[in-house]
């Protein structure tokens, strides 16, 4: 069976996207997947990079541990809110601090281009948003969606990559909360 990544990104316990990591957890178990969750606001590490890639800073413990979950999987799934069009403050100085050189890529002189180093696995990307899907498409250029995929998973070698949204998710309307935790639900039964 599949060994199964589940990346919590957002920073709250109480988020509806940790209802729907909880959700996908029970789907995935269901179906006899191999599942660790890893919840990036349970981490103790420092989310800035100070030095920007000029000089290494050491990794904390949950951030070593957090890339060899990360190694050791074969598909991981990331579940976050989408925020100013981007991901929470913490999930970015979460991969930030993460993917690093020697451990997610590597700079290929003969080549002139990274080497990807997590190639064989394959991502998916579960988020909400307040806003409709076309405003995001039409007037944000599908920012988050770009940068996730391409920018992060894509850079050091995920592929495929999938995703499922949610647009318009008000809090409040419990009959579309829960009719998306049912979908999340099936997404982690199908391991998506």
């Amino acid at each position: 069976m599949k060994k199964i990544l589940l990346l919590d990104g957002h920073p709250d316990d109480k988020s509806f996207c940790s209802a729907m990591v909880e959700k996908y957890r029970e789907g995935a178990k269901s179906s006899g997947f191999e599942i660790d969750v890893l919840k990036i606001r349970d981490l103790k590490f420092d989310s800035i990079l100070h030095f920007g890639y000029r000089q290494r800073q050491e990794l904390e413990k949950d951030l070593l541990m957090a890339q060899e979950k990360i190694k050791n999987c074969e598909h991981l799934v990331f579940v976050a809110p989408v925020w100013w069009g981007s991901l929470p403050g913490l999930t970015k100085g979460f991969f930030d601090r993460i993917l690093l050189s020697g451990f997610s890529h590597k700079f290929n002189p003969a080549k002139k281009r990274q080497d990807k180093l997590l190639t064989g696995r394959s991502a998916s990307v579960i988020y909400t948003q307040g806003g409709p899907w076309w405003y995001s498409k039409f007037f944000v250029g599908d920012a988050f969606w770009k940068a996730v995929k391409r920018a992060i998973f894509g850079f050091v070698g995920f592929s495929p990559i999938k995703r499922k949204y949610y647009d318009t998710v008000k809090s409040g309307d419990d009959t579309e909360r829960a009719r998306i935790l049912e979908d999340v639900y099936k997404l982690g039964k199908k391991g998506f």
